[in-house]
C-alpha cells in the first residue's frame, strides 16, 4: 500500500538527493501530484472561466454578491470540525495497516460530524442572515437579497462539506486519479450549467440554487466511488459509534481551530471590503485575488500528497527522513510559487486587460501586485503545514495559524481606511506570522 516505505531502502542520502534519486522520486509521486492538481485546480480554473461571464451578466454589484457567496463557501470547513482532512489522515493510516473496517468506520464517523455541523449551521444562518445583511453587510445592497445569498451560501457550504468527506476518503486511499476525474468532470458541467443559468436569468439566487444541486450531485458520485473502492455501501451512511467519532474529533478539532485561523486570512479581508466598500469594490478585489492566489494554490495542491504519504509511513518515518521531506517540499513550493509570481507580475496587467477590461486592469494593477507578493511569501509555509498534519501534529500548526489569522484580521481593520491595496497588504502579516511553522515542523536530530 505504501510506496514511500520503499524510499528508506533505496539509499537516498539524507543531506541531499542525487539527480537519479530525485528523478526516480518524481516518477513515483509525479502522477499523484498531477492528479491532485487536476482535482484541486479544477475549482479555481472554473472560477477564472466563469468570472468574465458572470461579471458581464450580473454587473459589479451582482458579481460582488457572488464573490460574497464564494467567500462563505471558502469557510465551509468550519462547519464540519475538519472532517474532510481528518478522513484523509485516518483512512491513509488505516489502509496502510490493511485495516479496511477501521477506514470505513472513520469515513462514517466523519459523515456524522459533517452532517451534524452542517445542519446546525443552516439553522443558525436562517436566524441571523437578515440581521447580518442589514447591519454588517448593509453596503452590499438590498438587505433581503443579501440575506438570501448568505443563507443559500451556507447551505452550499454544508453540502460541500459532505462532499469533502468523500474527497478526503479518496485522497486517503491515494486514489487522486478518481477524485480528479470526478471533480474536473463535474466542474465542467457546473461551468456550462451556470453559464446557461446566468444567460437565462441574471440572478445570484438562482445561480446558488443551481450550484447547490450540482455540488450535491458531485457528492453522490464520489460516495458511490468510495463505496465501490472499499467494497462496502456502509461508507455512505453516518455512524454514531462513540469511539470512531471521538477519534475523528481528536484530530479534526485541532484542524478546525487551524481552519479558523486560515479563514481569518482568506475571508476576513474580503468580508471587510464588502462591508466597508460595497459589492462593486468586493467584485474587483475578488477578481484580483483569484489571479493572485494561484501563486500559492498550485504548489499547495501539488504537495497535498504529503499528508497521506506521511500518515501512511507512521512510526516508520524517522526524524531525518521527515526533515528531508519537509526540506524538499518547502524548496519545491517556493520554486513553483516564485515562477508563477514572476509571470503574474509581468503579465498580470495584460491578463486583466484581455480578461476583464482595460479600465479594470489600470485601476487594479497595484492591488494585484500586492496580493501576488503576499501569496508568494505564504508559499514558503506549505511544506511545514502538510508535514505537521501528516505526522499527526495539528495542534502545533493550529496555534500558529489562529494567532496569525487574528493578527492579519486586526491589521486589515487598521489598514482599511487607507484603501484596498492597504487591506491586501494585511496578508503579509499572516504569511510572516506562519513562517514559524518551518522550525516547528522539524524533528530534532543528532547533532542538531
Amino acid at each position: 500500500m505504501s510506496q514511500d516505505a520503499d524510499d528508506e531502502s533505496q539509499g537516498y542520502p539524507v543531506a541531499g538527493m542525487n539527480l537519479g534519486a530525485l528523478l526516480q522520486r518524481l516518477r513515483r509521486h509525479g502522477p499523484r501530484a498531477a492528479w491532485a492538481v487536476v482535482d484541486q485546480g479544477s475549482l479555481p480554473i472554473s472560477q477564472l472561466v466563469l468570472t468574465p461571464i458572470l461579471l458581464a451578466r450580473l454587473g459589479r454589484p451582482g458579481f460582488g454578491l457572488w464573490a460574497l457567496s464564494a467567500t462563505i463557501l471558502g469557510m465551509s470547513q468550519l462547519l464540519s470540525v475538519g472532517a474532510g482532512m481528518a478522513t484523509t489522515r485516518h483512512v491513509a493510516a488505516d489502509l496502510a495497516k490493511n485495516d479496511r473496517p477501521a477506514a470505513i468506520q472513520a469515513i462514517r464517523a466523519a459523515l456524522t460530524i459533517a452532517v451534524a455541523g452542517s445542519l446546525t449551521a443552516c439553522l443558525v444562518a436562517a436566524e441571523i442572515a437578515p440581521a447580518v445583511a442589514g447591519t454588517l453587510l448593509a453596503q452590499m445592497g438590498s438587505p433581503p437579497a443579501t440575506a438570501r445569498v448568505l443563507f443559500l451560501s451556507v447551505i452550499a457550504a454544508a453540502v460541500q462539506e459532505i462532499d469533502a468527506v468523500f474527497s478526503g476518503a479518496l485522497r486517503g486511499a491515494e486514489r487522486f486519479d478518481i477524485a480528479a476525474r470526478i471533480e474536473a468532470g463535474m466542474r465542467i458541467v457546473m461551468v456550462m450549467a451556470l453559464t446557461l443559468l446566468v444567460t437565462q436569468s441574471p440572478n445570484v439566487t438562482w445561480l446558488l440554487v443551481g450550484l447547490i444541486g450540482m455540488i450535491a450531485g458531485k457528492a453522490v458520485v464520489k460516495a458511490w466511488r468510495v463505496a465501490k473502492l472499499l467494497g462496502s455501501p456502509l461508507c455512505c451512511l453516518p455512524s454514531f459509534a462513540a469511539g470512531a467519532v471521538r477519534r475523528m474529533l481528536l484530530f479534526g478539532t485541532w484542524h478546525w481551530v487551524q481552519t479558523a485561523g486560515s479563514v481569518l486570512f482568506s475571508a476576513a479581508d474580503q468580508l471587510l471590503v464588502g462591508g466597508m466598500f460595497g459589492a462593486a469594490a468586493l467584485a474587483g478585489y475578488s477578481v484580483c485575488l483569484q489571479v493572485a492566489q494561484v501563486v500559492h494554490l498550485l504548489p499547495s495542491v501539488m504537495l497535498q500528497i504529503v499528508v497521506p504519504r506521511v500518515s501512511a509511513l507512521g512510526t516508520s518515518l524517522d526524524a531525518q527522513r521527515s526533515n528531508e521531506i519537509l526540506r524538499a517540499a518547502t524548496l519545491f513550493a517556493i520554486s513553483v510559487a516564485a515562477l508563477l509570481a514572476i509571470a503574474e507580475i509581468l503579465c498580470g496587467p495584460s491578463l486583466l486587460r484581455h480578461w476583464i477590461g482595460a479600465d479594470f486592469a489600470a485601476e487594479n494593477r497595484s492591488l494585484l501586485v500586492a496580493l501576488v507578493l503576499a501569496h508568494l511569501l505564504l508559499a514558503a509555509n506549505i511544506g511545514p503545514y502538510f508535514v505537521l498534519l501528516g505526522s499527526g501534529r495539528p495542534a502545533v500548526s493550529a496555534r500558529v495559524v489562529v494567532l496569525a489569522g487574528g493578527l492579519q484580521a486586526t491589521a486589515a481593520v487598521l489598514l482599511a481606511p487607507l484603501g484596498l491595496v492597504a487591506v491586501a497588504c494585511s496578508r503579509f502579516v499572516y504569511a510572516l506570522a506562519t513562517s514559524t511553522l518551518y522550525p516547528l515542523a522539524r524533528y530534532p536530530t543528532r547533532g542538531s
